[in-house]
Formats: C-alpha cells, structure tokens, sequence
C-alpha cells in the first residue's frame, strides 16, 4: 500500500426507505427529518458527503427537495435495491432480501439503467457513483455502469460477509480499477476497456464517451493493530466465542467505519489506523439512521444524539488534523489517474483551490472539541 490516500475522509450515505420492520410500513420516508441536520453538520466541518439514493428516494419529492438544495457541497449517486426498481418481476415485488445477484443479468442491467436515469430525471443531475445493495456487485452490473459512464461503485470490502461467507477477501483494501469480468480484482492495464466512438444514454441526453473504467472504492474495515493477512481467513473460520476472546485481548478486534456499529473511540482509531495504513476512511452511513425509531440502530432520541455525537467526533478529529474530504468520484478519478501520464493526482487531491476538493480546515467551527 502507498501513501497516497492518507487524510482523505469519504463520506457515503446510502438514502433508502426506513427500515420497514421499525416503522411497520414499506417505502416510508420519516428519516428524511434528520438528512437536512446531518448535511448542515457537514456543512460546518466542509464534508463534502456523497448521496446514493435507492429508486424510492429519487421519486420522494422531500428528498428530491433536499439534495437540490445541497447543489456542489454534495455529490449524488445510485443506490440499487432490485425489488423497488423496474422491470419488477411479480416475485421480486417486496421481496426485501432480494440480492442483485438473484436477478437474471439482463434485467438486473435494466434495472441499473433505469435507477440512473430515474435520478437523473428527478435531480437534474446525472449519478456519479453506485453502490450495490448486499455487498453484491456483479460483472452484469459492472457492465451497466461502464456504459453508463459510472466512475465510482462503492459495494465491496475485503472484510465483509456475504451470504456466501467472506468471499470478498481477495478484494484490496485500496481503491482499484475494476475488471468487469472479476469485480473483486483489479484491471490489468493492459486490458482497459475502450469504449469510444459510442453514443451512451446519460439519462439527460446523449454524449459521447471516452474511454471508462469502473473504480471499485472499498468500504472501510480495518484490524485496530496490525494483523496480516494471510490470517485473516482462519481468523474469521474460528468459533464466535474465540474471536471474542481474541478481540476482547486486544489480538483481533475488527472495526468497521460505520457510526451506527462503533464507538467513538472505535471509529476514531479506524482514522488513525487508515492514516498508518495509506488508505481512504470510507465511511457508511444509511439514511434511516439520521432519525429516531427509522431503523433498528437509533430507535430512541437518546440513540440519535448519541449517533450525531460520534459524526462530530469524526469530523472535529479529521479538521483538526488537517483531513481532505473526497467525494466517491473524486476518487476515482484520482485512482484512473494513477497509471496514466501526467502529474500526480496527489497534488490535485490535495491542493484546496481544485475544484470541490475540500479541506477540512477551512470553514470548520471554531473551538471544536
């Protein structure tokens, strides 16, 4: 790993229905009352956050309402639940464990163009980025988004379990360009993609392409200290109660970046260890837990300002140390960059005058904690 990612917070926020066994209602959209509090609070710390919204959330004008007026300080993405996103087929309709993957490929492409271009429509502007619901991106998928012009996806991570167990562990931990045909490994160089002299549907028009890639950035989990990897995988074969033990000594303890499953102090040293580490902090943030009693994380108003207390911890910590902030795309345009001639794209990332680069030391709160 290199340095190159060093202090680049990334924000997501997958916005998507509450969560319906919390509310007891399906596509409800109650937890929208907290999005405008959390972009202020990005608002304050200069996060720049990206927005995947599920189909739903492109059709509820509060939302719709909301990320128009974020315009530049936000970037907007797709967020892909199949059972909501049509062609719907009569067995998929409020199937809410649908998985991509259980959708005939051609279909499922359907369906990422349709989600794109539904967004688009609403917002009127085109989704950058995506993310697969269930940490289940497939090459048809993959294939969707390249002809699409999709820059970023943002479904996988090394130490996530699928219904398959832990198959994502051959995916990096660093950002990579994306074989279609294998989205867990990275494109050869030699084996780009061109796909020039196409005329591709943006969902506001038509353009013409350039050559595209897909660039795969991980979500972040990380050992608090250093673990290799080649052990990783007995790691996570042994009994609960031993990696417990193991945890609890300080030996294994997995921390995932995600306010609604750590601590403050947790997600705090997952800053500290991607800052050793070289890698981006992608942080995963779900809509419906910006509210009380919208998912089964934050059910009480006690729950949710313990929830915003943590984000601030994170953006006061990232500010006072001098952190950037990078949208989904942003990095990977950064990534595409690296194998192509020209400067460094370190320089860009880090020079606060690059346009929507933001340096969280600037317009932060004064006296922040």
């Amino acid at each position: 790993m290199t340095g190159r990612w060093q202090r680049q917070l990334v924000v997501t926020v997958s916005v998507e229905p509450d969560d319906p066994s919390v509310v007891g209602a399906t596509g409800a959209y109650r937890s929208l009352d907290g999005l405008g509090r959390f972009h202020e609070l990005c608002r304050r710390y200069a996060v720049r956050p990206t927005y995947l919204l599920a189909y739903s959330a492109a059709a509820e004008p509060r939302c719709v309402e909301l990320l128009r007026a974020c315009g530049g300080e936000a970037e907007l993405g797709a967020h892909l639940h199949p059972e909501e996103v049509p062609p719907i087929a009569e067995a998929e309709r409020g199937n809410h464990t649908l998985r991509p993957s259980d959708v005939e490929p051609s279909r499922l492409q359907a369906k990422v163009r349709n989600l794109v271009e539904r967004i688009a429509e609403a917002t009127g502007r085109r989704p950058t980025s995506y993310r697969a619901g269930f940490f289940d991106l497939t090459p048809a998928q993959a294939a969707a988004l390249i002809e699409l012009g999709i820059e970023a996806d943002s479904s996988l991570g090394p130490l996530e379990r699928t219904r398959d167990g832990h198959s994502l562990l051959r995916t990096p931990f660093e950002p990579y360009v994306v074989d279609p045909k294998d989205v867990c490994r990275p494109l050869h160089s030699d084996c780009r993609l061109p796909i020039a002299d196409r005329r591709l549907k943006s969902g506001l028009g038509e353009r013409e392409s350039q050559t595209h890639v897909l660039v795969e950035v991980p979500m972040t989990s990380v050992f608090r200290h250093p673990f290799p990897r080649l052990l990783i995988l007995p790691w996570l074969r042994l009994p609960g109660p031993v990696r417990g033990a193991l945890r609890r000594a300080g030996v294994a303890d997995l921390l995932r970046f995600r306010p609604a499953a750590a601590s403050a102090e947790g997600l705090l040293a997952i800053c500290r260890r991607t800052e050793r580490l070289g890698l981006p902090a992608v942080m995963t943030i779900h809509s419906n837990e910006l509210a009380a009693g919208t998912s089964t994380s934050v059910r009480t108003e006690a729950d949710l300002a313990a929830y915003f207390a943590r984000l601030e911890r994170v953006f006061a910590y990232t500010h006072e140390n001098h952190w950037s902030s990078l949208t989904l795309a942003q990095v990977a345009r950064a990534t595409a960059q690296v194998s192509a001639p020209g400067p460094n794209p370190q320089s860009a990332m880090r020079n606060p005058q690059s346009p929507h680069v933001s340096r969280l030391t600037r317009h932060a709160p004064g006296g922040s904690a």
